[in-house]
């Protein structure tokens, strides 16, 4: 039986405690201390791509604050408020773009775009795996190849496993089977859009994995060293190994569900009055 092989769109959930820590002479100083004073803790979403922010803003459930709305930090903006009277903060990060990832169809290519333009070490067909140096506040740094999201958020978060998914865009454009939460199975980061259908199958083999992202570790990587709760929505939306669904807008359907699924887990965090 062949492996599918997914790509995903990513959604990042973590617990924002009151520790921002800016010098007292950063403009916002004082506003983040009057946000921080005025509710709290709050759920951060992370998202990386505007399509991301699409059914958020369109859903209606994120209520802005009223006294501080948003801020602005190193680029970013954070937008605060509540989605369904759980306090929220939300912010777009963006995709790094140092190398293209744009395709064409012409036949010829823009190294400039694809390559870097030092000369590197030739790379095809090698696979080599490493540990990541954890580093958290009061322990000794130690090596670590999973990174887990926290225990109790996806014991709670298996409860959405019935969570009804969109299927269609419209009323023509629709998924041949209807989506569904899944749990389980390993994701992985790599800073590439992968597609390769042999590596997939070598993945999923040889250690479980079925997604692959370009953003999530990240987060999760900084959260673990915060010492604060993490848990990760993909919504999946490619396939890997060429194969082409028909259905145009794919990855929005799956930016739709995978905010769908976060919400719910919002919900869920407010009237368990889960504790962390």
């Amino acid at each position: 039986m062949g492996v599918r092989y997914e790509l995903t769109v990513v959604i990042l959930m973590v617990l924002v405690h009151q520790s921002v820590q800016l010098r007292s002479t950063h403009p916002l100083h004082e506003v983040v201390d009057r946000i921080n004073n005025h509710g709290g803790p709050y759920i951060g979403l992370v998202l990386a791509f505007p399509a991301e922010q699409v059914p958020l803003l369109n859903s209606g459930l994120f209520v802005p604050n009223s006294r501080n709305p948003f801020i602005q930090l190193s680029g970013r903006k954070f937008n605060i408020g509540k989605i369904k009277g759980v306090d929220v903060i939300y912010v777009l990060t963006g995709e790094q773009t140092d190398f293209g990832s744009e395709e064409t169809s012409e036949k010829e290519l823009k190294f400039g775009a694809y390559n870097h333009p030092q000369t590197g070490e030739n790379l095809l067909e090698r696979i080599q795996f490493s540990p990541v140096q954890l580093f958290t506040n009061g322990k000794a740094m130690e090596e670590i190849f999973w990174f887990p999201v926290d225990a109790h958020w996806y014991n709670l978060a298996t409860q959405l496993q019935r969570v009804k998914l969109q299927q269609c865009l419209n009323e023509t454009a629709c998924l041949p089977k209807e989506p569904k939460v899944v749990f389980g199975l390993r994701g992985s980061t790599a800073n590439v859009f992968m597609s390769n259908l042999a590596f997939a199958k070598f993945l999923y083999e040889e250690f479980s994995i079925s997604t692959a992202d370009e953003e999530s570790a990240a987060v999760v990587h900084a959260s673990l060293s915060n010492g604060v709760p993490c848990v990760v929505f993909r919504g999946v939306s490619d396939v890997a190994g060429g194969e082409k669904l028909a259905l145009a807008g794919l990855s929005s359907l799956a930016a739709i569900n995978s905010f769908k699924v976060a919400a719910k887990f919002v919900e869920l965090i407010g009237r368990k009055k889960a504790t962390f």
